[in-house]
């Protein structure tokens, strides 16, 4: 009789599916029970596994309880931890007690971002959610709001490990740390993805352009320029002396056989428009302790020489409102020569952008620096019919991946779009909300967003088709990267 079975002879597959739905800890102990268990444990945690969960809890341990309880509830053999607070919180206080609750052996990054975006982990509801800003001068009592962010994952055949960028050290030795780790792990300098956090007080583009000089295009990279953060490494290391971290993703060259395949997929939704002109930069005074550089420019083809009123006068001529009304960049195309350790100086163009801080008879004034004599640049805008027509053209891309077993996601999108920019919620992840609305997804509004690789399924051909090449680092534009599941072919 049924009622009469031995828990020995339930069905190995029964007692799998069981076992699957067992909480972490409870978990734990099961697979301590005989060797049989042990060998159904280890079974069902081969396969990869992608949690996400945000709590909006005021209170930074009942929030991280949420969304650790939801982390755990099911079984998991975490390898990496992403985590996104509210910047009312402390930033070391949570970076602890994430640790205390995932333990001290995985990389863990912690960071202060302007929003997040993911399911609930009490309600299970997805939601886009933007943080006030703040001046922590002006703030004299508890916030009455916060939130939190938690992505625990394990991806088969893959090792994950974080490289930090310290204070005092250059970016060669961060790039060839990054490629060395990668060519231990997977015998190839570049690994399959990376994902990058940026100090807000740091110019991050000199790191983008050398990882993008020493790596490959099928290097995907993602991530938020410009945050406060905290990490952890797998020994259980902590540092805050670090201005750039990367979670870097390289393959086992000796993948054991029938581990089934992960891969990663990328798209850019881009978020501005060129208005007017081509320049040409006449000459660039740069003023490094205030990180900006002072401008004079000709338009391409013309030889006058133009203050930055004059430009700032064409400009307004391509637009419908005043100046005032918009938040403007010039993007600087670029060509530079690098190189990494001993290997041969290789020349590279570029596209980055730079926010315009004001006009007068004598220069433009733009933020940032490496703008030289001879350089192009074009006037950009934020412009929201792009931004729409950009996340429809991801979207249809991305459901071209139906077919693929899709295991969770990533969304860095910049702090200037969501609800407010687009009048609507819940646009910048729709992408993949649309095509995978099951899927764990966790998001991030960042100070500037990091995307760039290849094969990158959403960007336009825009750049392209003016010969120009695409860019790492976005203004106004959501990053989204993806990841699929092939299940080993059975024999």
């Amino acid at each position: 009789m049924v009622a009469e079975m031995g828990i020995s002879e339930i069905n190995d597959y029964l007692l799998q599916d069981i076992l699957s739905k067992l909480p972490a800890k409870s978990f734990a102990s099961a697979s301590c029970v005989n060797r049989a268990w042990n060998h159904i444990c280890a079974r069902i945690l081969c396969r990869p596994n992608f949690i996400s969960a945000l709590s909006l809890n005021a209170s930074l341990h009942e929030a991280v309880k949420e969304v650790t309880d939801k982390a755990l509830s099911c079984p998991i053999r975490p390898q990496f931890a992403i985590v996104s607070i509210c910047p009312f919180f402390n930033l070391n206080e949570a970076h602890g007690l994430i640790m205390e609750k995932l333990g001290t052996k995985i990389p863990i990054v912690t960071c202060a971002t302007g929003g997040i975006m993911g399911k609930h982990a009490l309600t299970d509801e997805f939601q886009e959610v933007k943080f006030p800003c703040y001046d922590t001068d002006d703030i004299f009592e508890p916030p009455s709001s916060g939130g939190i962010s938690l992505t625990v994952a394990y991806l088969p055949g893959f090792e994950v490990d974080v490289v930090p960028l310290l204070e005092g050290s250059n970016i060669n030795k961060f790039v060839m740390d990054t490629r060395n780790f990668s060519a231990t792990v997977s015998g190839c300098t570049s690994p399959e993805a990376i994902i990058i956090f940026g100090d807000s007080q740091s110019d991050m583009k000199p790191v983008i352009e050398n990882l993008d000089c020493a790596l490959t295009e099928e290097t995907i990279i993602a991530g938020n320029e410009s945050c406060s953060f905290k990490y952890s490494t797998h020994r259980g290391n902590e540092s805050s002396d670090a201005y750039t971290v990367a979670l870097v993703f390289a393959r086992h060259k000796n993948m054991f056989n029938g581990a089934g395949k992960i891969e990663f997929h990328f798209a850019v939704g881009a978020g501005v428009t060129a208005l007017g002109p081509i320049y040409r930069v006449v000459s660039a005074k740069i003023r490094r302790n205030e990180f900006t550089t002072w401008l004079t420019a000709k338009r391409e083809g013309e030889n006058e020489i133009l203050d930055g009123h004059e430009m700032l006068d064409d400009l307004e001529l391509e637009m419908a409102e005043p100046l005032s009304s918009y938040d403007l960049y010039i993007g600087v195309r670029k060509r530079r020569k690098y190189s990494v350790g001993s290997e041969q100086i290789k020349s590279m163009m570029s596209l980055t952008y730079h926010p315009i801080q004001e006009g007068d008879e004598q220069y433009l004034y733009v933020g940032g620096w490496d703008i030289k004599t001879g350089d192009s640049f074009s006037f950009y805008t934020p412009d929201v019919n792009r931004a729409l027509t950009s996340c429809g053209t991801v979207a249809k891309n991305f459901g071209k991946l139906k077919h693929k077993e899709m295991i969770g996601g990533f969304v860095f999108a910049c702090c200037g779009r969501g609800e407010t920019f687009f009048g609507k919620p819940n646009v910048d992840s729709s992408p993949i909300l649309d095509n995978f609305p099951t899927i764990p997804l966790a998001g991030m509004y960042c100070g500037a967003e990091i995307g760039g690789g290849s094969p990158n399924l959403g960007n336009s051909n825009e750049e392209h088709e003016q010969d120009f090449p695409d860019t790492h680092l976005h203004v106004y534009s959501t990053i989204y990267l993806l990841m699929s599941y092939s299940s080993p072919s059975r024999p």
